[in-house]
């Protein structure tokens, strides 16, 4: 009788052990968990360069206002600065407009307007609905915060000369606890020539994601962050051409000023296209209505927030787009914005607006932040004569609008912070969460 051997060939059974073991690999795969690198206990950071000077003959021996911020540094045996934990580089002055979102992200430009901004970094969550994702994760607990002022270059901190890192603007220790969200700015802290600057490091810790708010009102809050002795400095009229170009530029605000809001309707249309005219007629009702005081001061306690209604005027859209835009007045204690529209003037709107009074614009003609420097932008511009303003300065509308659901724009309020500093204004705002468009 013949025996047949029915084993495989060994190049066949190493075959199938592979594709065995093979099959058990991508079992396994799909089974295990994925380590995030996760920041334990962690605080949420946004830092900004709020020096604002103009580099020019008078601040030609001041620091150039381009900053290197490092937490928790490290140095060599010399003291020479050669790490550190956070590092946030090539700090450029800050923007106007500090959206919800990540500035500059996925960009390849070299300046920073904030930090975290274009850095990939671990980034707050939403938190409470709000969207934080323009904050960093930072470790809690106490930290040591160098602000170095450097030179105006694509070159990296540490790649500089020697002598190119030793431009210390601030020194100073932080703590923050854990969950909180904060917001760190450099500040100029008195006016003087001296050499350098003097400066200060403001830190504001954030309340927006412990409040109630809702869906339907648009809340605001101001601080004046203005150098000690700016206004006083700084007591005129700035010049026609500013004046003139509509951004967010202005004269100095005075020290202690009451805060009024006025809203218009009929705003230009979205997305805005430049020279897009802009409505100038109040909503019954909403015209300049005292808010509160706003003092100048850098201490680091929180601004209450107002309320404003996003749908104050006649509606036929059904909650879904909000045409108006609002008017912040604030006026010296003993002046009062006139009564009708207009806020000190029938003639001269706020081209005298001085330290006594002045008017900051929220509307889509100033929607980046900006401002409106062209001829045709310029057209667009709400006034009260043939050439003068309603307002001394521009920023964003306190509206957002974004394509949601099935409707290719809808309206949505934010929580904004308003903050004047020396000659010019700036607005950060969140956002709630919103349903994104239908695919």
């Amino acid at each position: 009788m013949t025996h047949f051997n029915h084993t495989m060939p060994y190049s066949r059974k190493r075959l199938y052990s592979l594709l065995a073991y093979c099959c058990l690999l991508l079992i396994m795969a799909g089974c295990r968990k994925t380590e995030y690198n996760l920041i334990p206990d962690a605080a949420y950071l946004r830092v900004f360069n709020s020096l604002n000077y103009d580099v020019n003959v008078t601040t030609k021996d001041q620091p150039p206002p381009f900053l290197t911020m490092i937490i928790d540094p490290e140095f060599d045996a010399n003291g020479l600065v050669t790490g550190g934990k956070i590092v946030g580089d090539h700090l450029d002055q800050r923007s106007a407009y500090a959206g919800p979102y990540p500035a500059n992200a996925g960009t390849t430009s070299w300046r920073n307007t904030e930090y975290p901004g274009s850095q990939k970094v671990l980034v707050g969550p939403i938190l409470n609905g709000i969207n934080l994702s323009s904050w960093a994760q930072v470790a809690s607990g106490k930290h040591r915060v160098l602000f170095f002022s450097r030179p105006i270059s694509e070159m990296s901190f540490f790649g500089l000369l020697e002598r190119e890192r030793k431009n210390l603007l601030l020194d100073s220790t932080v703590e923050f606890k854990p969950g909180e969200i904060y917001t760190m700015e450099v500040l100029q802290k008195t006016v003087s020539q001296q050499y350098p600057l003097p400066v200060t490091l403001y830190l504001r810790q954030e309340q927006f994601t412990k409040l109630p708010f809702a869906d339907t009102l648009l809340y605001a809050n101001v601080y004046n962050l203005s150098a000690e002795g700016y206004a006083a400095a700084n007591p005129g009229m700035r010049t026609a051409i500013s004046y003139y170009n509509a951004t967010n530029k202005c004269t100095a605000f005075g020290d202690t000023m009451n805060l009024y809001y006025t809203l218009y309707k009929d705003d230009c249309g979205y997305p805005y296209v430049e020279g897009t005219a802009i409505g100038s007629t109040v909503i019954p009702g909403f015209n300049n209505i005292w808010l509160g005081t706003v003092v100048r001061s850098h201490n680091a306690g929180t601004a209450p927030y107002y309320s404003m209604p996003m749908f104050a005027a006649s509606d036929t859209t059904k909650g879904i787009l909000s045409r108006e835009w609002e008017l912040l007045v604030l006026m010296k204690p003993g002046l009062f914005p006139m009564p009708g529209i207009l806020p000190v003037t029938a003639t001269q709107g706020m081209a005298t607006a001085n330290p006594k009074y002045g008017a900051i614009a929220c509307s889509n003609g100033s929607d980046d932040g900006r401002g409106t420097t062209s001829a045709a932008a310029r057209k667009s511009i709400p006034r009260v004569s043939n050439r003068d303003y309603l307002a001394s300065c521009w920023l964003p509308n306190l509206i957002r609008y974004t394509a949601s659901g099935s409707y290719a724009q809808r309206s949505f309020a934010t929580i904004s912070t308003i903050e004047i500093i020396n000659n010019q204004v700036y607005m950060m705002s969140v956002q709630r969460s919103y349903a994104p468009p239908n695919k």
